[in-house]
């Protein structure tokens, strides 16, 4: 293992495969850039592969049933693996992460709850000189938007109908088959899970004061676009139409200033995840949001979500009819990433760049 990383397992007891639980989730599908995954704490789904659990086939990473079944894999790390709505610590997690640094684990965690505010747990870390790393903590470099960046390498968003519809899985399989066709890809991270799993720059936006969340965008969009790359993805929050979550998806598509838009619509669910009282929007209501606030980000294609089978598995017939239904509604390419690949989005993307005179190069 390199001397950089770190081994972890993941703490997601009675939430790994659903939609709470997206940090352990994706861990599990795509791995980390700074972590080997060696187990998950779910003591509902003890026993199987969480591979198998998600619908994405084996992955050699077990269930245990808790932290010292866990602790036989000589890990060096526990994550905490949900991101609930509010970004809260269960209370029944605290004891077990006391457990965790007890026995020289570091913390990571992307909760709005900052293990690093708490005098018990920094005493306790400091005691066992383990590290407590807070991902949601702001950056120290944040800045207003005093102007749009204007950047010669192509950007795109990956923007959403609402949260948690799978938007760091369409990003991960974008970048997989631009890579797969020689381009390098940078990629900027607005979340604490993609932090963990992929990003040339990153900051949590929904813990960023609002003045600067524009700002921080433009920059970090700016910096990895500096980096040598072909391509920047930058990852989405939420939807514009979220009456919760807006502010984030907003300052996104200011700040990064995207020549293109890749639109996840989760076509099975009808209200909002975490808030069932509200309704998601329809692709054509979103996508007319977006390109009305910025007619700079033209919505290109739609990539139909279905993630982490949370109502039943749906047949590849399901799917095909929701990917017909989208292109009908929105006349733009429709697919689904995990069944059927990237490559149709990535046409459309790249046709875009090339409309607006920033086509894609090799460098």
């Amino acid at each position: 293992m390199p001397e950089n990383r770190k081994s972890a397992i993941v703490l997601a007891n009675k939430a790994f495969g659903t939609l709470e639980s997206k940090t352990a989730n994706d861990l599990v599908i795509y791995g980390s850039g700074k972590y080997d995954i060696l187990a998950v704490i779910d003591e509902e789904k003890a026993g199987k592969d969480a591979g198998q659990v998600l619908g994405v086939g084996k992955r050699n990473i077990p269930i245990v049933r808790n932290l010292k079944e866990a602790l036989k894999y000589k890990p060096g790390a526990l994550i905490i693996g949900i991101a609930p709505p509010g970004g809260s610590l269960p209370e029944a997690w605290k004891d077990i992460v006391r457990e965790a640094i007890k026995n020289r684990l570091d913390i990571v965690s992307g909760l709005h709850y900052f293990f690093g505010d708490q005098p018990e747990f920094v005493k306790l870390a400091e005691k066992h000189g383990v590290k407590l790393i807070d991902l949601r903590k702001p950056p120290k470099d944040m800045q207003v938007l005093m102007k749009l960046i204007d950047i010669k390498v192509p950007v795109v968003a990956i923007l959403s109908t609402d949260a948690a519809t799978g938007k760091n899985i369409v990003m991960m399989e974008l970048a997989k088959e631009a890579e797969k066709r020689g381009y390098k890809v940078g990629a900027v991270a607005t979340g604490q899970t993609m932090m963990l799993v992929r990003g040339d720059a990153g900051a949590a936006l929904d813990a960023i004061p609002g003045d600067f969340i524009s700002g921080t965008v433009a920059k970090m969009t700016a910096d990895v676009a500096k980096m040598g790359k072909d391509l920047v993805i930058v990852e989405g929050q939420a939807s514009l139409s979220h009456p919760a979550y807006a502010v984030e998806t907003c300052a996104i598509l200011y700040g990064s200033q995207p020549d293109a838009v890749i639109m996840v619509h989760d076509p099975f669910r009808g209200t909002r995840d975490g808030f069932p009282t509200m309704k998601v929007a329809s692709p054509k209501r979103e996508i007319h949001l977006i390109e009305t606030l910025n007619p700079k980000a033209k919505v290109v294609a739609i990539s139909i979500s279905y993630i982490y089978n949370y109502a039943g598995l749906k047949s590849d017939d399901e799917i095909r009819a929701a990917m017909r239904q989208a292109e009908k509604e929105t006349n733009l390419p429709a697919t689904d990433v995990q069944r059927f690949g990237a490559a149709k989005l990535f046409d459309a993307m790249a046709e875009r760049f090339a409309q607006v005179k920033k086509p894609l190069r090799k460098t």
